[in-house]
């Protein structure tokens, strides 16, 4: 019977291969192309995801929206453009002494087209993104976000944050990237934490228009500008002249007015307002749009009203505090500031009167949805227990609302690219038993040995494994035994030698004749007698021959340098293996050998020479001897380059017996300056030097006696 396949589409093929109709029964590792092409019309992917199959191949969309017609969005944002219709703005962020926190780099200007922020390598810091109004868009109110695609701007920025590099090569740092052209206004900054290594920009801007394509721009954007006039409820608009917007800010009231500590800023100043409207004086400060409040403008006094009385200074609410979220829902805070009631000036809030100071009232902001996201769950275990094997994980796209997130229908996602549900494990690689070698020779010449082989557990990589990665069941034989037969004794026999003992007359022969078993132990018992293992040799009649004879050379006559050798040389008359000595005569005619040749040792170094001990500075009872040393050279000459620490010693000490006690004698006394070396000389035996040296002499024969 034929087996019955759930077939399913194959696409892990080459980029040529994509349009092929290639199948794969669905828990299966082998595939089938069906048919050589898929129908027109079938999605492929050659450098986007829109390209289409058409007749068996790939074709490309371009930007044009016609397939095959290769044309591409140019840097400038224009399809089938040149590069010609923008300008190139390129520059780096390298200043590592930034505070800690966000620092801002650049404003990315509107128009700007093929924006590419990229750290140099990868660091402890973060690149943020805003928009021109002060919206997070990346990495905003000191959370990290994912990397991922961010819309703002009008366009798409794509976030990336590089994965960890393999030993040896240096990480990329984070990048932001956009097509363009970007609508509005973008704010580029570093939430800096540790050394900056460099931020590399680069965008393009359009090039100038003529006069004429900048004064229609301009009566477009006040346009737009006196339509967002219309729609601004904080704002009543004065006057308008050329590109110059002057507004108006909530009214302050005038000094002279009365009002409680307790009143807030939006119900004062909305009395002031209408107080001051039936007068047909407005008491606003005006200023032009984007700029920061003139706190120094001051009011004129009015006189027609009784004296002020109320604290100089007074609470008011100020700008609100940055959203808590940037998408779902958030929540902000106007700050409580204490401000100078005439100058409109902040001050400390110690000047205000603290129990009056308005609470905080928390306000909704941005609350559009968050873009949705996808989410991974955990892998699943293996799929097999060795080898390659597949792991899964279940993906949910899921969107932001508030403080939570919920799971949302994939199709939010389908813009998204989502994460990769499955991927490839491997436990441990699957291995098997294979025979290395073939068997080798029997241990054994005859008898019972052991043959063996290699064996070895190798993964199916082909890489040699433990033994313990394979199955102990299944390996084959590694050693066996091997019959050679039965074992028997016999002689071995080599060779006759090649010459004859003696170079002429008679003499032997020989060769080696051993008793062997067939399996190589010797000392057994072998059948029949030993055969001969010398025999006679003749080398024919001996001639006496005449030679010179030499000694071996002497030593050299220096112990250093240059010198000579000599060797003697005698006539000898050979005869057979008989030496004698024979008249030089008879060797006259051979060239007799050299008796005398040059000698080298090495080099001559300076050495030390001393003089001889001086005579004993005592007699008895501990003197000194002295010598002097000198460095000489081969020339006799004095050197420096003598070892110090080979020098001799050129003190050393004499006489070191103590003394005998003095001649109870008084007229016993040395009267010569010199009886010391009397005594040395042993001329104490004279009469003459035994009254002249007669303590020394005295002295010198009881010590004899002593000992």
């Amino acid at each position: 019977m034929g087996r019955i396949y759930d077939w399913e589409p194959f696409t892990e093929v080459g980029p040529d291969k994509q349009c092929e109709l290639t199948c794969r029964p669905a828990g299966y590792r082998f595939y089938v192309r069906q048919a050589e092409r898929v129908k027109d019309g079938t999605p492929c992917t050659n450098t986007s995801t829109n390209d289409v199959c058409v007749g068996g191949r790939c074709l490309i969309e371009g930007c044009d929206g016609v397939l095959g017609s290769a044309a591409v969005i140019d840097r400038c944002g224009v399809c089938g453009g040149r590069d010609s219709g923008c300008r190139r703005v390129t520059g780096s962020f390298q200043n590592g002494t930034v505070p800690l926190g966000y620092h801002k780099i650049l404003d990315i200007p509107p128009g700007a087209t093929a924006v590419n922020i990229t750290e140099r390598r990868a660091s402890s810091n973060y690149l943020a993104l805003r928009s021109g109004t002060g919206s997070s868009v990346v990495n905003g109110r000191w959370a990290v976000d994912p990397p991922g695609e961010y819309k703002a701007g009008g366009t798409t920025f794509t976030y990336r944050r590089p994965r960890v590099q393999a030993e040896g090569q240096e990480e990329r740092g984070e990048s932001l990237t956009a097509p363009g052209p970007t609508t509005t206004l973008l704010q580029l900054y570093i939430i800096f934490h540790r050394q900056n290594p460099g931020i590399d920009y680069e965008f393009f801007l359009p090039v100038e228009k003529t006069e004429g394509e900048r004064e229609s721009a301009s009566r477009e954007r006040d346009g737009v500008r006196e339509r967002g006039r219309e729609t601004d409820g904080g704002r009543a608009p004065l006057r308008s002249s050329g590109t110059l917007t002057v507004t108006v800010e909530d009214p302050v009231p005038p000094p002279p007015v009365l009002v409680p500590s307790s009143t807030s800023y939006s119900s004062s100043a909305s009395s002031s307002s209408s107080a001051a409207s039936s007068e047909g004086w407005t008491p606003d400060r005006s200023r032009l749009r984007g700029s920061a409040p003139n706190r120094n403008a001051r009011i004129p006094p009015r006189t027609d009203l009784p004296p002020d009385t109320q604290p100089p200074f007074v609470w008011r609410r100020g700008g609100l505090t940055e959203c808590t979220a940037s998408c779902g829902k958030g929540s902000q805070y106007r700050e409580i500031l204490c401000v100078n009631r005439h100058t409109d000036q902040e001050v400390h809030d110690r000047k205000c009167d603290s129990a009056a100071k308005p609470l905080p009232e928390e306000e909704p902001c941005n609350t559009h949805p968050c873009p949705p996201f996808w989410e991974a769950s955990a892998w699943s275990e293996c799929s097999v227990s060795c080898g390659q094997g597949v792991q899964q994980r279940q993906l949910q796209c899921r969107q932001s609302f508030g403080n939570r997130s919920t799971m949302v229908h994939p199709q939010r996602c389908a813009s998204l690219s989502p994460p990769d549900a499955t991927q490839a494990c491997e436990l441990r690689l699957c291995s098997h038993w294979e025979v290395g070698s073939d068997w080798t020779s029997c241990s054994v010449n005859c008898g019972v040995g052991k043959r063996t082989r290699s064996v070895r557990c190798v993964s199916d990589h082909g890489s040699v494994v433990r033994d313990q990665d394979c199955s102990s069941r299944l390996r084959p034989q590694g050693s066996e035994e091997c019959h050679m037969g039965p074992c028997v004794t016999n002689w071995y026999l080599t060779d006759w030698s090649n010459t004859c003992s003696a170079q002429c007359g008679p003499g032997v022969q020989r060769r080696k004749v051993v008793c062997l078993t067939r399996g190589g132990g010797g000392g057994g018992d072998c059948v029949g007698d030993k055969p001969a293992d010398m025999k006679a040799c003749n080398g024919g009649p001996c001639v006496a021959i005449h030679m010179w004879y030499s000694s071996p050379w002497t030593q050299c006559n220096v112990p250093c340098g240059n010198g000579t050798q000599r060797r003697d040389s005698l006539c000898v008359q050979k005869t057979g293996t008989d030496f004698t000595v024979a008249p030089a005569s008879e060797c006259a005619h051979l060239e007799k050998p050299a008796a005398v040749q040059e000698c080298e040792v090495a080099s001559c170094q300076p050495q030390w020479f001393t003089t001889e001990w001086s005579a004993c500075s005592r007699s008895c009872g501990k003197g000194l001897q002295v010598r002097e040393a000198r460095c000489l050279t081969v020339d006799k000459q004095h050197s420096q380059d003598c070892e110090p620490a080979a020098k001799p010693k050129q003190e050393q000490l004499c006489n070191t017996i103590p003394c005998s006690p003095q001649v109870g004698d008084e007229n016993c006394r040395d009267r010569r300056h010199n009886c010391v070396m009397v005594v040395q000389a042993r001329l104490c035996v004279y009469s003459y030097y035994k009254t002249a040296c007669c303590a020394s002499c005295t002295q010198s024969a009881q010590r004899a006696k002593r000992h």
